[in-house]
């Protein structure tokens, strides 16, 4: 479950395979369901806000993306490099979290992709990355010319001494 959830009243639905947990008629998470003792289901997804605020966390006491962080392509963690060097460790991870919370709303290939070119243009923002996903499918887009559109005469600058009464 996400942790700006916590605190909130939860609904728990134990299926066989799954367990599903709801606030108020939302779908917060969905998990396999683990049998046996001291087995751990962890969605590195619901930490990403908190570890947000506790960056220092991410690389000593956050399971959840120690487990994520072995299965990365090598783009993610060159990225995380150049984020820390760039801004410093502590605001690089919070910015590079920020890139992680991309695979909310785009495949892992977008992001992926986005992360490479990053990588290739020396961008150290997660905003450069975001950049980079929105206008991803633009550059095979082109525009053709308004045939039928008039254009403006070019300008006679001339006439600007006019203006101030002077000739």
């Amino acid at each position: 479950m996400p942790s700006c959830y916590a605190g909130f009243k939860v609904k728990v639905l134990l299926h066989v395979d799954r367990v599903e947990i709801f606030t108020g008629g939302k779908k917060l998470a969905t998990h396999e369901r683990m049998y046996g003792n001291n087995k751990w289901c962890l969605n590195p997804d619901h930490y990403l806000e908190l570890i947000q605020q506790r960056p220092m966390a991410f690389f000593h006491s956050a399971r959840p993306i120690r487990q994520w962080r072995k299965s990365w392509p090598e783009s993610l963690h060159v990225l995380l490099e150049r984020f820390c060097r760039a801004q410093g460790e502590s605001k690089g991870i919070k910015d590079f979290i920020t890139v992680l919370m991309l695979y909310r709303d785009h495949t892992a290939d977008e992001i992926e992709a986005a992360v490479e070119l990053a990588g290739k243009n020396n961008i150290s923002t997660s905003e450069g990355v975001c950049h980079i996903l929105t206008h991803a499918g633009d550059a095979d887009t082109t525009i053709a010319p308004l045939a039928a559109w008039s254009s403006l005469p070019a300008p006679d600058v001339a006439v600007y001494g006019q203006l101030g009464g002077i000739q």
